[in-house]
């Protein structure tokens, strides 16, 4: 009998694990049903039901029929508040969790609503000037915290962090308690808080990098600077010798004098990228943007550029070449990122093959396409393509006296033109490079202001 009782309870317990209901819920849920259908019969008979003491029948068909109905009630009832009870106790858990894991990580997290903080760690308290994560929270908001341009921006991120369903991340000055300023790395994304919607803002402070980094720039612009007068009057000293003009010189050592002034070439270029990204960067190189007609940039660079290609034995063609788009741009800088562009696709196609470039657009939109016949772009280095000195293959990089600073001096011109630079697989063979960035103004806005 106590096997039996045991196989018993035993089965109910796993039934019970099976649809998500505790045996306590099952239990409940017979108990409460039997007393009150025990309640209903004894009012029945004190009521004398008429025809129940004649047709006992009658009375065990009353008790059970209710018993069979009401038990799958009760059982549905309890087991949704036993539901609801576990998965509380589970919320309560994983914010148990979360608080431990954010109390222990040397990033600040702070969870806010309409910049009122609901939740802050420690770390988010030190980094912003606070004794502690509570009189954090107490400070009641965080607008004085950001710039009045940071503070739209982290909307402008909240917004799209929203919109694209992960984190939207930037570096940017804030303010700590006192006033002073620190510079902070943050990343926003939405997340459910106390069963309504709230952002999660995870900052870094990267103050000491950002000055480490502004050291170096500094100092790199420097010697870059120092570099460039005396390799100037090599280079044309160089120059000289190599027209003459200084007197006649053997074959072997014209051939050891062009290659010092090939070699000074490419250590002018190589500071001279530099300097670029150092100026852009610091903010000195200002965009001066105008009604830009980019088929007509395009062409522009591929006259600059056709010497290059004459000398790797490559063709350029432009697509829809008498087609007017215009653009909002600053026109020096985009042509520098097209020359860039045709140089790589150029240095890098074989010879008798073609570069095409074709300007197109769309919506409020422009896109610029660089299509090569190279060797294209492995999937494991194009993450890397437009970082600071990125070179595929060191050794085609010297073959072809890259610097590889070309492609990211592209990124920070359009990444400054509010626009996306990228590449992807040609068809066949090669790589299509390409940038977009806002239309701006129509053709008919350009000629009306260029008749203005």
């Amino acid at each position: 009998m106590r096997r039996f009782a045991y196989w018993v309870s035993g089965a109910v317990y796993r039934a019970s694990g099976r649809v998500g209901v505790w045996p306590s819920a099952l239990a409940v849920s017979a108990i409460s049903t039997f007393a009150t259908n025990i309640a209903v019969v004894i009012v029945m008979w004190a009521q004398g039901l008429p025809g129940y003491a004649e047709r006992p029948a009658h009375g065990a068909l009353l008790f059970l029929v209710p018993f069979f109905v009401a038990l799958p009630v009760a059982l549905i009832v309890f087991s949704a508040l036993d539901r609801a009870r576990r998965a509380e106790a589970r919320a309560l858990e994983n914010e148990a969790k979360f608080r431990d894991l954010a109390e222990g990580s040397v990033q600040g997290i702070c969870i806010q609503r309409d910049f009122e903080p609901l939740y802050c760690n420690q770390a988010f308290a030190e980094i912003f000037g606070f004794k502690s994560a509570v009189e954090a929270v107490e400070s009641g908001t965080m607008n004085w915290m950001l710039p009045a341009n940071a503070r739209d921006a982290a909307l402008k991120r909240s917004k799209e962090s929203r919109a694209v369903g992960r984190a939207r991340a930037a570096v940017h000055p804030a303010f700590r308690k006192d006033g002073t300023e620190v510079w902070v790395e943050s990343h926003i994304q939405h997340v459910m808080w106390d069963g309504l919607a709230a952002v999660q803002l995870t900052v870094l402070d990267v103050s000491e990098r950002r000055q480490i980094e502004r050291m170096k720039n500094e100092f790199v612009s420097t010697v870059s600077h120092e570099l460039r007068t005396p390799l100037t009057s090599i280079k044309g000293a160089l120059g000289l010798l190599e027209s003459g003009m200084v007197g006649h010189m053997s074959e072997r050592a014209q051939e050891i004098v062009a290659i010092a002034a090939n070699n000074s070439d490419r250590l002018i270029r190589l500071i001279n990228d530099i300097l670029d990204i150092e100026r852009i960067e610091s903010g000195r190189a200002a965009l001066r943007k105008e009604a830009v007609d980019l088929t007509a940039l395009v062409r522009l660079a591929v006259d600059q550029s056709i010497g290059l290609a004459l000398s790797e034995g490559v063709s350029l063609s432009v697509l829809d070449a008498h087609r007017t788009v215009y653009a909002d741009a600053d026109r020096d800088q985009l042509l520098q990122v097209l020359v860039n562009l045709l140089a790589n696709a150029i240095k890098f196609s074989p010879p008798g093959e073609e570069v095409v470039l074709q300007v197109t657009s769309e919506g409020d939109a422009v896109r610029v396409t660089v299509t090569d016949c190279g060797p294209g772009i492995s999937e494991a280095f194009r993450p890397h393509l437009f970082e600071k000195f990125s070179q595929a293959d060191a050794s085609t990089a010297r073959k072809h006296g890259g610097t590889g600073l070309g492609l990211h001096i592209c990124k920070l011109i359009v990444d400054r033109h509010r626009g996306v630079i990228g590449q992807e697989p040609a068809p066949g063979q090669g790589s299509t490079f390409f940038f977009e960035i806002p239309r701006g103004r129509t053709a008919a806005d350009a000629k009306r202001l260029a008749a203005e």
